[in-house]
């Protein structure tokens, strides 16, 4: 557990001792795919580090329309803002696909930050971050069209591979759509003519971007 611990960005810098006190709290939980972590609106009192697999983090409104926030693996940790404000969860988590987490306890952690200043510090950090994120993806939404959204989306999770950018992950255009707030018609239009544009080539099941997206669609 102190390995799997560690993993996580908010926990990396702690030492030996306070991961052990850590790893003391945790329980650890699998779920299978599709299945949700976490509900929004729900009330809890626990947070998650992901240790294998992959979570979607997701918004759902009254007609059930859903917005991605985030895919996540391994080393994530969520629902740490209930945890420490004690309101209903802001999101909802679920599966990809076969997933393993480790669930601590909300009121033995706060017991812990209260006499740990390193962790509090390292949560402050974490919670900082994750506000200037939403802040940017607020910005995106209000100011960039679908189009920019998608290729700043696309370009997200494109890797460098032998000089070329490649995106290995399985997006599908209905989760590209889901992930910038549009639908996936427009999506797959897009997706089309940058194909054709020799933008983009599909190699199994990769995504190839052979060249620099443009900047206007």
């Amino acid at each position: 557990m102190i390995d799997s611990l560690r993993q996580a960005p908010l926990f990396a810098a702690l030492p030996e001792h306070d991961l052990a006190q850590l790893a003391q709290m945790a329980r650890e939980v699998e779920v299978q795919a599709g299945e949700v972590i976490i509900h929004q609106g729900a009330d809890s009192d626990a947070l998650y580090v992901v240790t294998s697999g992959q979570i979607r983090v997701f918004l759902t409104d009254e007609s059930g329309k859903e917005i991605i926030l985030s895919l996540d693996g391994p080393g994530t940790v969520v629902g740490e803002i209930s945890v420490l404000d004690g309101a209903p969860r802001s999101a909802s988590v679920a599966a990809r696909q076969k997933t393993q987490l480790l669930k601590i306890d909300g009121s033995a952690l706060r017991n812990l930050l209260e006499s740990n200043m390193p962790l509090a510090m390292a949560v402050i950090k974490a919670l900082a971050s994750r506000v200037r994120k939403l802040t940017d993806a607020t910005h995106g939404l209000a100011l960039n069209s679908a189009y920019r959204r998608l290729v700043r989306k696309l370009y997200e999770y494109a890797e460098e591979v032998d000089g070329v950018l490649v995106i290995t992950e399985r997006l599908t255009h209905q989760l590209l759509a889901d992930m910038i707030g549009c639908s996936r018609e427009m999506v797959s239009r897009i997706m089309s003519d940058l194909s054709r544009g020799g933008y983009i080539r599909v190699e199994g099941k990769r995504w190839i971007i052979e060249k620099k997206l443009p900047a206007d669609y």
